[in-house]
């Protein structure tokens, strides 16, 4: 996607191209005073990641404007968006505003970055085509010193462009005499960026990982955009990204791009110490302004990486540096671990690098992959990882076919998911703690931010191994991403970033779901809420993941209580009708018949009114609870009660029966013994007469 930016064609005549006729769409609209106009599309200031259109600022009409619509699937840098709204700097459009709108062409809202419209072209439509050749008193006065202010106007920010390139330089004035650099928060950083415009470290990424970087990966670039201008052409404009790389790996950036041009002595200074390999030795910006100043130093010489005396034998070719090899063998994970382990890189080392505290890690680290007791395979890739980190401590996190600086997770990690990739690689890497043996083998390479980083992956294990809802790796992507929208199904295409648009988003949803009972939470609000607001709220997510589901149902009702008492707005009929729909379990939690009839009853007064906070003081009454579990527990002796009566009458009754068998039984036997007495008597006073 990178070689994305050397296919711009702009056409003969970009402006009857921007007029270009299409069928009548209504405006997008944004922040109620930007019109984008949907049939005005911008093909010349449009770039690889965002499509342009013509825009208008109803309260100034004739201020020239244009709008970026960013593509959803990519997650754009909304904190440089912040950093970077109506800074005004020689050296870069001017960002109007931004913020996500209904997109009339894509029926969603889309995220919308609104800049100020350039009067000139673009300087380079294309890296494969040729440009004006800039003299070296004009590109010190026209492009170094208002784009080496930008980048330093930038860093004090606290913030990286990224997208330094002479396809993405414009000139501002119909002379072409003020340049300035276009558009750096519409995608990833760096994700448009051909390899040729990014460091070696960078240019080994994955493009969607190499994240934000530091100002001296713009120096770079600036380094590339200078020499390019410097030379009228791209000298590598028929070579591949992944051969570009390689020669630069090979022979140096300096000698890849400048090669035997022949460039004024002073300029020579100026690109060997922006394109210096070695980001310690690379100039500073402060360098830069030494230099600007008139100030000359000695040019420097680029330190190749130590040549082997002979090469490694790997996918049928040899290699003579580290660097080059470990580049190779993460390229054909499977094919390298079987060197590894039989010991011939080791020796490789040792013999023909001569590097023995290099080979000595390299045995040790094969030592403990082969003395593990756990999977195998698992242990052999971590031990590849390691080895390759030992062999090139300066390239990124490499691991089963995957490129990234630890900053580039969370951009990667988004991707994945809008695609709806496969996820487990990612997940793989942050369980086995692979950032970890990054942070911990580049030893003097460590950086104080690496700390932080570090703690970060930390928790996103922990994320990890929590399956309930608000955790997982839902929670990892908003945690990473904290300018992620929000990707949960039951709000469709709406673009929510913020916490406070969840609710009106939630509420307007209501409309579209149907009869549906699904509760209005998912595994994805909840880790968004998890992760965006301010305190911490994991205790309460726990009792989504409850197995009652009125406590269930109440926790979610508690938290959407809070968002409405805290943010607004005051009333949400559609959202309080979704609930009320799903909290019929919390009203038969209620014992009493009565008490479930009058909340039936008082529900749907609190729906039309839009309520969630009225809707939880009624179901969560402490009083109400604590009278309807007193009188049920009351009515339940009652009934106890009542059933001892029962099994005591019961009792009785069998009691008197058997007590009046008895005495019938007595009776019965007196009776019969009268008779035979009588009938006796009888039988002898008649024998007697």
């Amino acid at each position: 996607m990178a070689e994305a930016e050397e296919d711009v064609d702009v056409g003969e005549d970009p402006a009857l191209q921007a007029e270009e006729i299409r069928p009548a769409g209504p405006p997008g609209l944004l922040r109620d005073r930007f019109l984008i106009r949907t049939t005005q599309p911008l093909v010349d200031l449009s770039t690889p990641s965002a499509d342009a259109f013509a825009a208008e600022d109803k309260r100034d009409p004739n201020r020239p404007m244009y709008a970026l619509i960013c593509k959803p699937e990519l997650p754009p840098r909304v904190t440089v968006m912040r950093a970077l709204k109506g800074v005004s700097s020689p050296g870069m459009q001017q960002l109007v505003e931004w913020g996500a709108m209904n997109w009339p062409p894509v029926g969603r809202r889309c995220m919308t970055v609104v800049y100020e419209r350039p009067a000139g072209r673009r300087i380079m439509t294309s890296l494969r085509g040729e440009v004006k050749r800039f003299d070296e008193y004009v590109i010190a006065k026209k492009v170094i010193e208002p784009l080496s202010g930008a980048i330093r106007e930038l860093t004090s920010r606290g913030i990286t462009h990224r997208a330094v390139r002479p396809t993405n330089l414009f000139a501002m004035d119909a002379n072409g005499e003020r340049l300035a650099f276009g558009d750096c928060v519409a995608a990833p950083p760096g994700f448009d960026q051909p390899v040729l415009f990014e460091t070696i470290e960078s240019g080994m990424c994955n493009p969607i990982a190499r994240g934000s970087g530091t100002y001296a990966d713009d120096l770079y670039s600036l380094g590339v955009t200078v020499a390019i201008l410097l030379m009228g052409r791209n000298p590598v404009a028929n070579m591949s990204d992944e051969a570009i790389l390689s020669a630069k790996i090979q022979l140096g950036s300096y000698n890849t791009l400048i090669g035997d041009e022949r460039l004024p002595m002073a300029l020579i200074e100026l690109l060997r110490g922006l394109l210096c390999d070695d980001g310690d030795q690379r100039w500073s910006a402060e360098d830069l302004d030494l230099w600007m100043s008139g100030r000359r130093m000695s040019p420097l010489q680029p330190r190749g990486e130590k040549r082997a005396a002979r090469g490694f034998p790997f996918m049928g070719k040899e290699y003579y540096n580290c660097r080059e090899l470990s580049q190779a063998m993460a390229k054909n994970w499977d094919q390298a671990i079987p060197p590894v382990i039989e010991g011939k890189l080791e020796l490789w080392l040792r013999r023909a690098v001569e590097d023995k505290d290099k080979a000595t890690v390299v045995a040790e680290i094969v030592r403990l992959a082969l003395n593990t007791t756990t999977d195998k395979k698992s242990a052999t890739d971590l031990m590849l990882c390691k080895v390759l980190i030992a062999l090139d401590k300066s390239a990124p996190i490499r691991y089963k076919g995957f490129y990234a600086m630890p900053d580039g997770f969370g951009s990667a990690l988004a991707a994945v998911v809008a695609s709806r990739g496969d996820t487990r690689l990612l997940t793989e890497m942050i369980v086995r703690e692979v950032p970890k043996l990054w942070f911990e083998l580049r030893g003097e390479d460590y950086q104080p931010d690496n700390s932080l980083m570090e703690s970060n992956f930390r928790e996103l294990r922990g994320y990890l191994t929590q399956t309930g809802m608000g955790f997982g790796l839902e929670r990892c992507l908003y945690e990473m991403n904290d300018s992620l929208p929000l990707q949960s199904s039951l709000i469709g295409e709406d673009y929510v970033v913020d916490v406070k648009e969840l609710l009106p988003a939630l509420n307007l949803a209501a409309s579209r779901r149907g009869e549906s009972k699904q509760a209005p939470i998912d595994r994805h609000i909840a880790a968004f809420l998890g992760a965006r607001m301010r305190s911490d709220i994991d205790r309460n997510l726990n009792l989504f993941s409850d197995p009652n589901e009125s406590v269930m149902l109440m926790a979610v009702l508690n938290l959407y209580a809070v968002l409405q008492y805290r943010l607004g707005p005051e009333s949400l009929p559609g959202l309080a009708g979704w609930m009320a729909v799903s909290l019929k379990p919390v009203i038969e939690a209620y014992h009493g018949r009565d008490k479930r009839k009058e909340l039936e009853k008082e529900i749907p007064r609190l729906v039309r009114k839009g309520s969630i906070v009225e809707m939880y003081n009624l179901l969560e009454n402490r009083e109400e609870w604590a009278k309807d579990e007193k009188e049920f527990q009351w009515a339940q002796a009652q009934y106890h009660a009542a059933e001892e009566e029962v099994r005591r009458i019961q009792a009785e009754a069998e009691e008197h029966v058997v007590e009046a068998e008895k005495i019938g039984r007595q009776t019965a036997a007196v009776t019969g013994i009268v008779i035979a007495m009588v009938v006796a008597t009888i039988v002898v006073v008649m024998a007697v007469f």
